[in-house]
């Protein structure tokens, strides 16, 4: 399990370069353009902001798995090191059941998106390609939280 996990992080870390390239590409083009044109390209807000929800799930994924992320060390601190390794576990779990949900009604919403055939404002997209993000977002939020829980559990983080 483990090893196609790391196969999916690194995905997800070639993912992260690429969009947020994108995004900077994007936003230095608007940029040229208010100044040298004077006028701004009307789908770069759009754009930019449906990658950075992207990004964030990713991105947040990839520090799940590594425990980067803010805690609240009031009880972990006082516990010895096998409890605090099981606590870190039980919150693994919670977090991948929590994501698990968030995956399964964020396929919903993509799904109703498709079903309906809503688009984008700006760019006139199918807007489900931009909704997938929070089902896709949440696997990768679940799968980083049991790999890590399972990796404190043996020790190996």
């Amino acid at each position: 399990m483990i090893k196609y996990y790391n196969q999916l992080e690194r995905m997800a870390k070639l993912i992260l370069i690429l969009s947020l390239a994108v995004m900077a590409i994007i936003n230095i083009a608007n940029v040229v353009s208010r100044y040298l044109l004077s006028t701004s390209l009307a789908y770069t807000e759009e754009l930019v902001t449906n990658l950075f929800v992207y990004n964030t799930f990713i991105g947040a994924s990839v520090a799940a798995r590594k425990g980067a992320h803010l805690g609240m060390p009031i009880i972990y601190d006082r516990l010895n090191e096998k409890n605090q390794r099981w606590m870190m576990f039980g919150v693994a779990l919670l977090s991948a059941a929590l994501f698990l949900v968030l995956l399964r009604f964020g396929f919903t919403m993509a799904r109703d998106q498709f079903n309906f055939g809503q688009r984008t404002p700006a760019l006139g997209l199918p807007a489900w390609i931009f909704g997938a993000a929070i089902p896709i977002g949440g696997l990768f939020m679940a799968a980083a939280f049991l790999v890590g829980g399972y990796e404190t559990l043996k020790g190996k983080r």
